[in-house]
């Protein structure tokens, strides 16, 4: 006893809680190694954070992927009017112009129409969503008009090549292979909507397109239910046509596109003292978008569990600690070791554990994430619409799960330290 009261002396005089933490976790028998236990409890931690953060991660990339196709494939930011966004507003009397200067930022303005219709292919028929634009330039914030969209076909068949012949019409593949019909081939458009006195009653507005393309977005909303015609060709197919619809240049309403695409909302508010609305990408997809968060954070729910239960080991290890070393501890507390530093003690040693397992966590699921991001796993193609395993590197998430790890760890060491406070002193001396 008299050997080691100097160096206990010296111990508390350099305040070495850390130290004192360190030798709780190591096994006597094994030098500086760690106890079976201890490693247990931080490999408990490493899982569950790594775990965390390659799945959140692959996660991330592919909420990622979807995002991108949908602004790949919608505008921004849709204009609509108020009280009847089916019926259209006129270009006269919301021209392009009066858009450019209520929306200095927006990078690309175009009008569009947009009805719901039905086609109709020899015996085959489909509804269908029909979307008309400029037949020039128009279109190019949509997926149809992006590189490499056209599998078949040109845009300029929107436009009828020779007199008296029918206008053009683009289709996407998946309705394309449903109608059974090729480039080329003769699509009657029906129009529910919109109706014409005819012998013996009602009748719908029908009118026939050559097929002049097929696209493909990769996304099934557009590929099963989009068609697409030119501007002058898809008025006439507006809830109650009439030929003044052409002369006040009708359309559904107007896109755009803008630098910033997650702070749309902002932009939208200059319409709250119009007869217009808009309705974001975000409103658009927001309940894929809930899907995906909600995937995400069930999935991050289900694997902090790994760590709770880790947690719990950490409790476990360090109520063993106080079992076994109960008699070094009132030891120490004999000579001179406050129950404050005590508590200090053992909760050092909880920080300990946890701050090397969310420490090695972090780092083997960072390591991975670079190597499935240089060297990417392949995915079958008939499953899923990617080609290999994405990967999003979420540095926020990061920190939030092992600062989350951490605490677990932190608060898991709160009541066995509290236990080894209360050991009485004596007993340390009585056993020597």
């Amino acid at each position: 006893m008299r050997a080691i009261a100097p160096v206990c002396e010296q111990l508390l005089r350099n305040n070495s809680v850390l130290w004192l933490a360190w030798r709780n976790l190591i096994n006597p028998r094994r030098g500086f190694g760690l106890s079976v236990m201890t490693f247990v409890s931080i490999a408990g931690v490493t899982i569950g954070v790594l775990a965390l953060t390659v799945v959140l991660s692959v996660m991330g990339g592919f909420e990622r992927d979807m995002k991108a196709k949908m602004l790949k494939g919608l505008p921004h930011l849709e204009v609509y009017l108020r009280d009847n966004p089916t019926h259209g507003f006129s270009l006269l009397k919301y021209p392009l112009a009066w858009f450019r200067q209520a929306f200095p930022r927006a990078t690309y303005i175009e009008p569009f129409i947009q009805v719901d219709v039905v086609l109709k292919h020899n015996r085959h028929l489909s509804s269908a969503v029909l979307f008309a634009v400029e037949p020039k330039q128009g279109g190019q914030l949509w997926g149809f008009r992006q590189q490499d969209a056209l599998v078949e076909g040109s845009y300029r068949g929107l436009q009828p090549q020779r007199p008296h012949a029918p206008p053009g019409i683009l289709l996407g593949d998946g309705l394309a292979v449903q109608m059974g019909a090729e480039v080329g081939d003769e699509i009657t458009i029906l129009n529910p909507n919109s109706v014409l006195a005819a012998a013996g009653g009602l009748a719908p507005t029908a009118r026939v397109f050559t097929l002049a393309g097929i696209f493909h977005t990769g996304l099934f909303t557009y590929d099963g239910k989009w068609a697409v015609i030119a501007l002058p060709e898809g008025r006439k197919f507006l809830p109650d046509y009439d030929v003044s619809l052409d002369e006040e240049q009708y359309v559904s309403g107007i896109a755009l596109n803008f630098p910033d695409p997650d702070r749309v909302e902002h932009a939208a508010r200059v319409l709250a003292t119009t007869n217009l609305k808009g309705l974001t990408w975000k409103e658009t997809n927001s309940s894929l978008i809930f899907a995906l968060q909600l995937e995400k954070f069930a999935m991050g729910a289900i694997l902090m569990l790994i760590v709770l239960v880790a947690a719990f080991s950490i409790s476990g290890t360090m109520m063993m600690t106080v079992f076994y070393r109960r008699h070094q501890i009132a030891l120490l507390r004999a000579m001179g070791l406050t129950a404050r530093r005590t508590y200090r003690v053992f909760l050092a040693q909880g920080v300990l554990i946890g701050t090397i397992g969310v420490s090695s966590g972090l780092l083997v699921g960072i390591a991975i994430l670079l190597v499935l991001a240089r060297y990417p796993i392949p995915l079958p193609q008939e499953i899923y619409y990617l080609g290999n395993v994405p990967v999003r590197f979420l540095w926020h998430d990061y920190l939030i799960i092992g600062m989350l790890a951490w605490l677990l760890s932190l608060l898991s060491a709160v009541y066995p330290a509290a236990v080894a406070t209360k050991e009485v002193p004596s007993k340390g001396l009585r056993f020597q």
